[in-house]
């Protein structure tokens, strides 16, 4: 562990010249990161684009959380993107299995409804790209309404290894769906 990640002891002032019996402790600072922030707020260079652009973000966000909460999500867990007049999944009818994302359109059903165990439940992954969209058109409408936008510090994260991590959560929350489906009797479908 180096100097700079360790948390500095409470310092306290010993010499008190006037008597005072209160308490001086003062906590330090912890150390910033060398490569500034992860995440910042900055104002947009050209408002009157970056608020029109932010605008048309908030607006697909709620179009894609309006449409989500006109579908009814299926209690098989898998099959709700049917209701958009899409064909059901060729993997599932072949196989009897999801596939990698059979359930993302039920779970983003689930989420917004407020029923977060039967979307975790559908699928993992949509769950969170469900509560990624809200976090990204509330961002937008931040955006619109102040001039300010999400500065991300990509000098601290590795779009590489964020790949990685997002490709082993798809794996994994495939692998938890169809665990779950044969520990309770849902797969293979039929």
């Amino acid at each position: 562990m180096s100097s700079n990640s360790k948390q500095s002891p409470p310092l306290t002032n010993t010499h008190n010249p006037a008597g005072n019996t209160k308490d001086t402790t003062v906590m330090a600072k912890p150390a910033e990161h060398p490569l500034g922030p992860l995440f910042t707020m900055e104002r947009m260079k050209q408002p009157i684009i970056g608020r029109v652009y932010a605008t048309g973000i908030a607006f697909a966000a709620g179009i894609l959380i309006l449409t989500a909460a006109h579908l009814v999500p299926s209690s098989k867990h898998m099959g709700t993107h049917q209701q958009l007049k899409l064909p059901p999944c060729g993997f599932v009818v072949i196989t009897g299995f999801p596939c990698p994302t059979c359930g993302m359109t039920t779970a983003y059903a689930y989420t917004i409804r407020g029923r977060f165990f039967e979307a975790l439940r559908s699928q993992i992954a949509g769950f969170i790209i469900a509560l990624a969209t809200a976090g990204i058109g509330l961002m937008a409408v931040i955006g619109a309404a102040t001039g300010y936008r999400p500065a991300i510090n990509w000098y601290r994260i590795n779009p590489t290894n964020m790949v990685w991590w997002l490709a082993t959560l798809l794996i994994l929350a495939w692998a938890a769906k169809i665990i779950i489906g044969l520990i309770d009797g849902t797969l293979p479908a039929r």
